[in-house]
């Protein structure tokens, strides 16, 4: 009986569309909407019970973790949390993480430029060079310059230094970040265990870097 099922012919199901005097109001919901509406309301219908049960059971005179570091207004019946009070060790040590952080984030930069740089230097052909000039030494070791009068050859060199100068710019400033949060990081350890800091001009601390990142 089921192959007989399929042979005869059925009515497609269709939904009833939105009227020409009518479309002012908008197309008339569809059941794939009402679906998706109706799984809303009973989500938040089931957040509500949960809720309503809760403060149904709740004790006033109950004790909470939050009475200890709040106050209570004169005229109102508000809780005001009053902040935590931390040590001076525990916030150098989250002053350190948060530069740490910052440290490593522009480490990443600057390797990422340098892999940039490398490959802008190692790709440019002779004929986009820089300032569209080159010298060569023949056999005789004789000079040769090359360059052309091409205009396009001349905006390719143009871009690809100005390309350059932004990368060397932004290597730059990278650099100067990471001297200024290395230098805030020693200023952490000032005072500390008899741990004594070497000042240049400007009471600025004194640091070594890593030659290879320059």
């Amino acid at each position: 009986m089921s192959s007989y099922k399929n042979v005869i012919p059925r009515r497609s199901y269709l939904e009833r569309g939105q009227s020409k005097n009518r479309l002012h109001l908008g197309e008339i919901e569809k059941k794939v909407d009402y679906k998706k509406r109706r799984e809303i309301y009973k989500k938040k219908k089931k957040i509500e019970n949960v809720l309503r049960e809760k403060i149904m059971r709740k004790n006033p005179d109950e004790f909470h973790t939050g009475m200890v570091h709040s106050r209570i207004k004169e005229n109102d019946n508000i809780l005001i949390k009053e902040e935590k009070v931390l040590k001076e060790e525990i916030k150098l040590k989250n002053k350190r993480g948060l530069l740490n952080q910052k440290v490593s984030y522009c480490y990443k930069k600057l390797k990422k430029i340098n892999k940039i740089i490398n490959n802008f230097r190692i790709c440019v052909p002779l004929r986009y060079v820089f300032n569209n000039s080159h010298e060569i030494f023949n056999e005789n070791e004789q000079k040769q310059i090359l360059s052309t009068d091409d205009k396009k050859l001349k905006k390719v060199s143009e871009l690809n230094q100005k390309r350059y100068n932004t990368l060397i710019n932004a290597k730059k400033n990278i650099l100067k970040c990471i001297r200024n949060l290395e230098n805030k990081y020693v200023s952490t350890y000032r005072n500390i265990d008899g741990y004594t800091v070497k000042n240049l001009k400007g009471n600025t601390p004194y640091r070594f870097y890593a030659p290879r990142f320059r």
